[in-house]
């Protein structure tokens, strides 16, 4: 198949399936990239390096916390949807890294999450 022969088969489908199918092209073309190019990435030393680097590799908890203080999403789902939703443009966002991410808006006093309700403190 030619990149033209999918481009006017693409302008058949719905735009909730040229969405999804954007993000899955996305996905795939980091997939390969990192296979292709394995010497840019690099190995933490430590788990808590690890943490820290995984979280500024996604995005900065500052950017997050800006965003979910204007959308204050109530129970913890809604928090775990709204920060996928932030990173859905870039490939997605792994649920290991969005607990991370929750983990350290906790550890930071940002929030408190009492029976699956977030608490802004």
């Amino acid at each position: 198949m030619t990149y033209d022969v999918i481009a006017i088969a693409c302008e058949q489908l719905s735009y909730r399936d040229k969405l999804r199918l954007a993000q899955l092209l996305i996905q795939t073309a980091r997939k390969e990239e990192e296979n292709a190019n394995p010497q840019n990435r690099s190995e933490p030393k430590n788990v808590e390096k690890a943490k820290e680097e995984t979280l500024n590799e996604i995005g900065t908890i500052e950017y997050v916390v800006e965003r979910l203080l204007k959308l204050k999403p109530v129970k913890k789902q809604s928090l775990t949807n709204s920060i996928k939703a932030m990173f859905q443009f870039q490939g997605g966002i792994a649920d290991s890294d969005v607990d991370k991410i929750i983990s350290e808006l906790k550890k930071r006093k940002l929030i408190k999450i009492e029976q699956n309700k977030v608490i802004y403190l």
